[in-house]
C-alpha cells in the first residue's frame, strides 16, 4: 500500500513537471512568435507581418470586388526633434503616438511601424463603391492627422507634430504587394511636396511623376559612372578687377539628352538623395581642381567655392566626411569654401552648428548663398560661425535706379564689416550696377556676375587668368 502511494504522488510530481515544462514552452514560444511579428518600439506590428496581411487582403479584395487601402504616414520634421529633445525623447513620442494611431482604428485594421517615423496601415472591407470607399478613408484620415497632432507630452514638454498622409486604393485589379505600397509611399511624398500635413490620393499623375523620378535617379547614378557631369567656373573679382577665385557649378552632358539644365536635374537630384552622390563627386572634383591650380603659378593660392544642400548637410558625419575628402587630396582647407543656404540654419539643431563649427575649425570658409532672400535672421550671423555673404540677385538687378536696394545693400555691408565677415555680390551683370556697388561699400567686397564672365570650362577659365 505505501509503495503504490509513493508511485502514485511520484507519478503525480512528473505530470505537475511536465505540464509547468508545457506551459513555460508554450509562453516561450508565444514570445518568440510576438517578437517575429512586432515592433520593438512601439509593439505595433512589424513590416514582416504587416506585408504577410497585405497579400492576404488583395486576393480576398481580388475575389470579392471589394476596396481596401493602405495608408502610409510620415511624421513631418521628426528629425528636428531627435536632434533638439535627443532620440530617447523621440522614441518616447513615437511610443504615445502609436498608441494613439491604434486607439483611432477599428479593432480589424492592422497598423505596423515600417522603422523610424513611418506608419502604416492596412484597412479592408470599404465597400464595392470607390466614392464611399473614399469618403470613408478620408473621415479616417482626418482623425489620423488629429490624434498625432494631439499635445503629446515628453520630459514635461508638449510636442503638438503634424504628419503627411498618403493613400492607396486597391480592388479586384491586378495590384501587387510593392505596387500598392510605392503608390501609397508616392502619395505620401506628395502631401510632403504640397506643404505636409497633407492628405494625398494616389492617382495616374503621380505614377507618371513616379515613373519620371525613377528614370531620372536611374540616368543621375548612370551619368556619375559614366562620367557625364563636368565643372563650370565663374570667376570671381576683387575692387581691382583682379580673379581671386571661382564658384565651381555642376552640368550635366547626359549621353541621349544633351544638356541638362540644373533647374531639371537639381530637384529631382534631392528629391531621390542623389544629390549625396552628386556632392560627394563635386567635392573630389573640387579638390583635383585646387590641386592643379596650387602647381602652376598663375593660378597657385585662387580659391574656389561649392554649393552644398540641406539634404548632403543633414547626413551623419557630413563635416568628418568632407575633412578626410580634403585631406585625402592634400588641399589646403583654406582656399575651399562651402556655400549653404538659410534653409539649412533654419533647422537651427546642435548637430548643424558642430557640423558648422568643425568645418570653419578645420580651415573650410562657408559662405550664406543668397542672403537677403527667404528668412534672413541677422541671429544666424551670431550663432552661426559664417565668414561669407552672397548678397543675393534680386538686389543688385534694379540697384543703379532703386534706392531702397541701395539701402539695404549699405547696411548688409555695414553689418558684414561689423562681424567681420566677408561679403560676395551676385548677379553683377551691367557696369552701372557695378559703379553703384563701389560708391555705396568701397573696397570691401568681391563680385560675381556675367559682367566678368558667365560660368565656363577649365581651359576657359585658365585662358582668362593668363590674359590678366
Amino acid at each position: 500500500m505505501i509503495k503504490k502511494q509513493l508511485l502514485f504522488n511520484l507519478l503525480s510530481e512528473v505530470t505537475k513537471r511536465y505540464d509547468y515544462i508545457m506551459i513555460q514552452n508554450a509562453k516561450i514560444f508565444d514570445e518568440i512568435t510576438h517578437k517575429a511579428m512586432h515592433d520593438e518600439l512601439t509593439d505595433l506590428y512589424n513590416r514582416y507581418y504587416f506585408i504577410d496581411q497585405l497579400k492576404r487582403a488583395i486576393a480576398s479584395s481580388r475575389r470579392h470586388g471589394i476596396y481596401g487601402a493602405v495608408l502610409f504616414i510620415d511624421l513631418d520634421n521628426f528629425k528636428i526633434i531627435n536632434d533638439t529633445a535627443g532620440h530617447k525623447a523621440g522614441d518616447t513620442l513615437l511610443q504615445l503616438i502609436a498608441k494613439k494611431l491604434f486607439e483611432v482604428l477599428r479593432e480589424e485594421d492592422i497598423i505596423a511601424r515600417f522603422g523610424g517615423d513611418e506608419f502604416v496601415i492596412l484597412i479592408e472591407n470599404l465597400g464595392k463603391e470607390q466614392k464611399k470607399a473614399v469618403e470613408t478613408l478620408k473621415i479616417i484620415a482626418d482623425k489620423l492627422l488629429e490624434s498625432i497632432n494631439y499635445g503629446h507630452i515628453v520630459n514635461r514638454k508638449i510636442y503638438h507634430i503634424t504628419a503627411s498622409i498618403g493613400i492607396a486604393l486597391f480592388n479586384n485589379n491586378s495590384i501587387t504587394v510593392s505596387d500598392i505600397l510605392r503608390y501609397a509611399d508616392s502619395a505620401m511624398y506628395e502631401a510632403k511636396k504640397k506643404g505636409k500635413s497633407q492628405i494625398i490620393f494616389f492617382n495616374p499623375k503621380i505614377e507618371e511623376k513616379l515613373q519620371k523620378r525613377v528614370l531620372m535617379e536611374t540616368s543621375i547614378r548612370q551619368g556619375i559612372e559614366g562620367k557625364e557631369f563636368f565643372l563650370v567656373f565663374q570667376p570671381q573679382v576683387d575692387f581691382t578687377g583682379k580673379i581671386i577665385g571661382a564658384e565651381a557649378l555642376v552640368r550635366w552632358n547626359n549621353r541621349e539628352q544633351g544638356i541638362i539644365p540644373p533647374a531639371q536635374f537639381i530637384p529631382f537630384a534631392e528629391e531621390t538623395k542623389m544629390i549625396i552622390k552628386i556632392g560627394e563627386w563635386l567635392l573630389h572634383e573640387a579638390c583635383k581642381t585646387l590641386i592643379r591650380w596650387q602647381k602652376n603659378p598663375t593660378t597657385k593660392g585662387l580659391k574656389l567655392s561649392i554649393n552644398c544642400s540641406l539634404i548632403e548637410f543633414m547626413e551623419p558625419d557630413f563635416d568628418t566626411k568632407v575633412i578626410e575628402t580634403v585631406k585625402q587630396h592634400n588641399v589646403d582647407p583654406s582656399l575651399l569654401t562651402l556655400e549653404i543656404t538659410e534653409s539649412l540654419l533654419v533647422q537651427n539643431n546642435s548637430a548643424v552648428k558642430k557640423a558648422i563649427r568643425t568645418l570653419r575649425e578645420f580651415g573650410i570658409s562657408i559662405a550664406l548663398d543668397d542672403f537677403g532672400t527667404g528668412y534672413s535672421s541677422l541671429s544666424y550671423l551670431k550663432n552661426f560661425p559664417i565668414n561669407i555673404l552672397k548678397i543675393d540677385r534680386v538686389f543688385i538687378r534694379d540697384i543703379f535706379l532703386d534706392h531702397s536696394d541701395q539701402a539695404l545693400v549699405r547696411a548688409i555691408f555695414s553689418v558684414a564689416q561689423d562681424f567681420g565677415i566677408d561679403v560676395v555680390v551676385e548677379g553683377v551683370e551691367k557696369a552701372e550696377q557695378e559703379m553703384t556697388l563701389r560708391a555705396i561699400g568701397g573696397e570691401h567686397f568681391l563680385v560675381q556676375g556675367f559682367l566678368y564672365g558667365k560660368p565656363m570650362g577649365f581651359e576657359q577659365f585658365e585662358h582668362i587668368l593668363e590674359d590678366c
